[in-house]
């Protein structure tokens, strides 16, 4: 598996395997018509306007193999004056799950953070619901801090929790404990 920082050239693939990912994962936590609707340009446009005016405080890395898209994580560095930097997305395709490609894009996400905003906490909010990846959280270090409603991409609210680690260099280090 190569990991890399994304490029422009990388929207569509990101933006596709979003797409798939919360139709896989969300369903019941995001309206029907919403993820059968033309979540696809959704994300597309989404993801060209993130990598074509991308700023200092924004790192998206890629997992890729020599033809297909495995994962992607984003990160926004200084992102909240009290919770820190944020990860705000992180998505690996089905069939490259539980290989070790998320937690290998949480710790380039810690390393690149701890570079630059090394002061800063580092947070992310998930669903309440999504029992799988509070565990997977959970088990690189991060804590439950709460959990609040947060309005979400289809304008409806949701339970979401937020999972809180001391510093991106906690991040950088961590190893699945499951």
């Amino acid at each position: 598996m190569q990991y890399r920082e994304a490029e422009p050239a990388d929207a569509d693939a990101i933006a596709s395997l979003h797409t798939q990912s919360w139709r896989r994962t969300y369903r019941g936590n995001f309206p029907d018509h919403f993820l059968d609707g033309d979540l696809l340009s959704n994300r597309r446009g989404a993801w060209r306007a993130r990598l074509d005016r991308s700023t200092h405080r924004q790192f998206v890395c890629v997992a890729a193999n020599d033809v297909k898209l495995a994962g992607f994580i984003c990160a926004y560095g200084d992102e909240d004056p009290e919770w820190g930097s944020l990860i705000d997305n992180l998505h690996v395709s089905d069939d490259c799950a539980r290989k070790g490609i998320g937690a290998a894009l949480m710790r380039r996400a810690g390393n690149w953070l701890a570079s630059y905003y090394g002061q800063c906490r580092v947070y992310l909010w998930v669903w309440e619901k999504n029992e799988v990846a509070r565990r997977f959280y959970e088990g690189l270090g991060g804590e439950n801090a709460g959990t609040a409603d947060r309005q979400n991409n289809s304008g409806e609210s949701s339970r979401n929790c937020r999972y809180v680690w001391s510093g991106p260099d906690v991040l950088a280090q961590a190893r699945p404990e499951f």
